[in-house]
């Protein structure tokens, strides 16, 4: 963050406080930032059991698929925070038994599983439009590696991610349940934070445990496995350039990454903020805005 100052001849003065997102405390701002999966390096594994039979693989890689999707974060100096409204999608691996309404057949399916419930019969199960979505409390982040245990993850309350089950033999039964409900992250290795060059690099180990009721009282566990890597490019810093004021008009010019945009807010009091400019970009990579400088005291920031 930088504070500048500079006096007009009428004496008002004019405070500029630059960063890429600035809160009006001046403190550390946290910035938030989108990370993008990579599928071919972010795969998670299935086990468990269902209807309290241990599950196994319905055929070659039935329990193992790709995801890919987005992980929402806030990042400060040296913490990081997961913030919620992540789309961590799995991806179709193959058709698989149950259908989607626990009738007997196949349909594509993110993951496929079997158990054997001996006398009882056999149990096939599968699991559709598998979505996460992650939380966490903000998490200091020391020599490139933070606390992968901090995490928690969800089945998001508008997905569409179901577990269809038919269980045949002495005993038949069927259906779909919705996915829903948390797991903490029991993973003890640590997750990573690194930058080379323009892109930045977010791995998280996942060892997360799910308990669902089908028929009876938690029947049902699912624990996946695995890892999510994803990757956002970084962009140039902000800095400011110039800070002008002539005839009660103020002009800032700053520099940062070509295309970006940016608001300049102004205040009288660090406490209540209004928008001055909405979307100030620049093809060059060098950004100007000018507006009225009225109030005897006023500050301007320019957020992202």
């Amino acid at each position: 963050m930088h504070t500048m100052e500079t006096y007009s001849s009428g004496r008002r003065r004019v405070s500029v406080l630059a960063g890429a997102l600035l809160a009006a405390s001046l403190g550390h701002p946290a910035l938030a930032q989108v990370f993008t999966l990579d599928a071919n390096q972010s795969t998670i594994t299935l086990s468990g059991s269902v209807l309290g039979y241990a599950l196994t693989a319905q055929g070659p890689g039935s329990l193992t698929t790709s995801y890919q999707g987005t992980v929402q974060t806030a990042l400060a100096g040296g913490t990081i925070q997961f913030t919620g409204q992540s789309l961590i999608q799995a991806q179709t691996n193959g058709s698989w038994q149950p259908k989607a309404d626990g009738s007997a057949g196949s349909q594509p399916a993110d993951y496929g599983a079997m158990a054997s419930a001996g006398l009882v019969g056999a149990v096939t199960a599968a699991l559709r439009n598998v979505q996460f979505d992650a939380i966490s409390p903000v998490i200091n982040v020391a020599g490139g590696q933070f606390d992968a245990q901090s995490l928690t993850f969800s089945f998001p309350t508008n997905a569409a991610s179901t577990l269809a089950y038919n269980l045949t033999g002495l005993f038949s039964m069927s259906g779909a349940k919705p996915l829903s409900g948390y797991a903490t992250n029991a993973v003890a290795s640590q997750a990573t934070l690194a930058t080379s060059g323009a892109q930045q690099t977010l791995t998280i180990p996942i060892d997360a445990t799910f308990v669902f009721t089908l028929v009876s009282a938690n029947d049902t566990t699912v624990n996946v496995k695995g890892q999510l890597v994803a990757t956002r490019a970084t962009t140039a810093p902000l800095a400011i350039q110039s800070i002008k004021v002539q005839a009660h008009t103020a002009m800032l010019q700053w520099q940062s990454a070509p295309g970006e945009q940016f608001q300049v807010q102004s205040s009288t009091n660090l406490s209540t903020w209004q928008t001055n400019a909405a979307n100030v970009t620049s093809a060059t990579g060098t950004y100007t805005w000018s507006g009225a400088a009225t109030a005897v005291q006023q500050f301007f920031r320019i957020a992202q």
